[in-house]
């Protein structure tokens, strides 16, 4: 997000402008929203009642690749100058993807919500279920063995994993200058409805600066072959840290996290998996996790890592959750291992 829109340098006054929030698109049938869907190349993108976020609405769009997919012409163009120069500015897109049964690797039946959470999560060859202190809104992700399942409904290992790992987001604003970045769709968080956001830092985009600020085509496209949703567009204020905890699933099923104990029992030999949670935030994050005692060695990458222990002993898991935009100071969560 950063990348795309730190729009305007080149705009008189920009600095004095009030950051107000953008809705580009809010459930609304394209033409009360002043907006026109084209189709691009062997995509399409049109009006849905099939699932809606807010409103009546959702807009449809298949894509077959990074040439193919559809645009949203504004009407009227969308203002973006104040937003561009506000540094807690993202831009965000609640998205989602089509739910097909059976998760990659046989994810088991869901887990009921615990407290707080946001909805089952898949048993063994899954996401963990939810457990003790275990808010149920962690997906396996990409990088989980099974995927992960979402809500009461997700049971038998439902999935709605991305087929896509990335979105290309073009922008061509009143002046005739085109800009485009990548939205990455690794980790993201469900809800109970199935609709999942993702956001970018407007100031992630330093090429829109040479613009005029001033949106009136978005194009999306993705990296492979795929359908997906857009329940709403807009850009808001994304403040506060980066907050987050480990869950650790142990081979029985059992979960556990760093929220409600500080210390885990296990035999010699045991393989554990530890799952990373960041909360309170929409961007994509970056996981890292330590197994020694200096917590700065990076041993893995991902928001799910495996780990066997074959040795008795104490050890220490650190997990580290960075901000890829550096705009907000990374978060940790410890647990430790006791190995009989």
């Amino acid at each position: 997000m950063k990348h795309l829109l730190w729009v305007g340098t080149c705009a008189v006054g920009l600095m004095s402008l009030a950051a107000a929030d953008v809705t580009l698109y809010a459930g609304q049938p394209a033409e009360q929203s002043g907006i026109t869907l084209r189709s691009w190349g062997s995509g399409s993108i049109e009006d849905s009642t099939e699932t809606t976020f807010v409103g009546s609405r959702s807009m449809k769009v298949l894509t077959r690749g990074m040439l193919s997919g559809g645009w949203i012409i504004f009407d009227t163009p969308r203002d973006l100058r104040a937003d561009l120069n506000a540094p807690d500015k993202v831009i965000r897109f609640t998205l989602r993807f089509p739910t097909t049964s059976g998760a990659v690797g046989g994810g088991g039946a869901g887990g009921p919500a615990a407290p707080g959470g946001q909805g089952g999560l898949a048993g063994p060859g899954g996401a963990p279920r939810g457990g003790p202190g275990f808010g149920g809104d962690l997906g396996g992700g990409p990088q989980a063995p099974g995927g992960f399942s979402g809500g009461p409904a997700a049971g038998g290992g439902q999935t709605t994993t991305p087929t896509l790992r990335q979105l290309r987001l073009v922008f061509e604003t009143s002046d005739g200058k085109r800009t485009e970045t990548l939205l990455p769709l690794q980790n993201l968080r469900t809800d109970e409805s199935g609709w999942q956001s993702v956001s970018l830092p407007l100031s992630a985009i330093p090429e829109l600066r040479s613009t005029n600020g001033q949106l009136t085509k978005l194009g999306l496209f993705g990296d492979a072959a795929g359908v997906f949703y857009i329940g709403e567009i807009r850009t808001l204020s994304e403040t506060g840290p980066l907050q987050g905890y480990i869950a650790v699933q142990n081979a029985f099923g059992s979960v556990f996290t760093s929220r409600s104990q500080s210390q885990l029992s296990i035999a010699s030999g045991d393989e554990l998996t530890f799952f990373g949670v960041a909360e309170g935030v929409s961007i994509p994050v970056e996981y890292r996790w330590s197994f020694g005692d200096d917590p700065s060695q990076v041993d893995g990458v991902g928001n799910v890592v495996r780990r066997r222990f074959p040795k008795r002993g104490v050890y220490t898991v650190h997990l580290t959750i960075v901000d890829p935009y550096g705009h907000r100071p990374p978060a940790t969560a410890k647990i430790e291992i006791r190995v009989n």
